[in-house]
Formats: C-alpha cells, sequence, structure tokens
C-alpha cells in the first residue's frame, strides 16, 4: 500500500473510531487529511472502495498479529489462549472497528464487499481450524472435536465480547480474568479428557 493510502486507511480508521461508520464520508475524510475532496477522488471514487481498502488493512493486521500469537503457545491449547488474547487486544486498539466494519457491509448488501469480507474471516478460520485440528491429532483435543464448528465458537467468543463492549460504549472493561473465564469455559469443551 502506498503511504498515501495508507494515511488514508489511517484517517478513515480515526473518523471510525470517534465518531462512527456513519461519519465515514469522502467529504470527512478530505477534512481530516486537510485536502480537497478533488485530491481524494484520485485515490477512491467511493466510500465502497474506502471500506474495500479498510478490509485489506483488516486482513493483514489481524491475520499476521493471530499468526505472531499462535506462534507464542507451547502446545495447541497454548496457542489458542495466545490467539485469543490478541485478537482482544486488536480489537481494542481499534475500538471495534473489525465489527463495525462487518456491520457496516452486511447493511450495504454489496456482494463484492460482503464476499471480500467474508473471505477475510474465513482465513482467521482456517488458521484456528489448523490449531484445533493439530490439538485432535495430538490428543490435546477431544478426537471426536467438530473443528468446524469449534473454530466458529471460538470466533463468536471474540465477537461476542466485542459487541458487548462496544455497547456499554466501550466502559465494559475487557480484564485478562473475563478473557481467562471465557477460555477456560471455552476450552472445557475441546478438552480431551
Amino acid at each position: 500500500m502506498t503511504t498515501r493510502r495508507q494515511e488514508i486507511v489511517d484517517a478513515a480508521k480515526r473518523i471510525i473510531a470517534s465518531r462512527g461508520m456513519a461519519a465515514l464520508t469522502v467529504r470527512k475524510l478530505a477534512q481530516e487529511l486537510k485536502v480537497t475532496d478533488g485530491s481524494l477522488y484520485r485515490h477512491f471514487k467511493s466510500k465502497k472502495e474506502i471500506i474495500s481498502l479498510l478490509i485489506e488493512d483488516i486482513e493483514t493486521t489481524l491475520l499476521m498479529t493471530i499468526e505472531a500469537a499462535a506462534e507464542q503457545g507451547r502446545d495447541p491449547l497454548g496457542r489458542l489462549r495466545a490467539v485469543l488474547f490478541s485478537h482482544i487486544s486488536y480489537a481494542e486498539q481499534r475500538k471495534g472497528l473489525t465489527l463495525l466494519l462487518i456491520n457496516e457491509v452486511v447493511s450495504l448488501k454489496d456482494v463484492q464487499l460482503q464476499k471480500k469480507m467474508r473471505g477475510v474471516v474465513e482465513q482467521y478460520l482456517k488458521k484456528i481450524r489448523a490449531i484445533l485440528e493439530e490439538g485432535v491429532t495430538g490428543k490435546v483435543f477431544r478426537k471426536n472435536l467438530d473443528v468446524e464448528h469449534a473454530s466458529l465458537a471460538f470466533f463468536g467468543l471474540v465477537q461476542s465480547l466485542i459487541i458487548f463492549w462496544s455497547l456499554s460504549g466501550f466502559s465494559f472493561a475487557i480484564t485478562k480474568k473475563r478473557v481467562e473465564a471465557l477460555f477456560d469455559i471455552y476450552s472445557e469443551g475441546i478438552i480431551r479428557k
């Protein structure tokens, strides 16, 4: 991504974090960057293109974050735990931008954007499934574990916590103790007994 395009993405993230998705317009983005609307149109023709670039940014940064986290754990359970904490931290730092973007893409009913966002989620789920499969093969997790649904449950764990946090106006404390408690409940369902 060019430096200018990255500046535009960063400005779009700031607008969304401070004023919400509805405030993201080409005009507001130009004001944030202190440029004319016309100069922005050289980079983007519409809000849809800006959203598309935000999805690409999430794809790069989120997947890189969870890959790095997955390398921290000593075993599959430790890797899942590290991914959970890293994903929650990622969401906190970005004020739930990914969730807001998913909601915007759904509400726009734009097939291309939905396909692009779904692709990011599918890549995420693929990485979680790989950890779960490793745990099944290594006899850490139940041999009859449905890794497809267990990966969805993991993703849902993160999203539900972020939704609750967002609905509280970001005042609900996402503490280590809370995340540990949620992970304990999740891990009880997948560990080999």
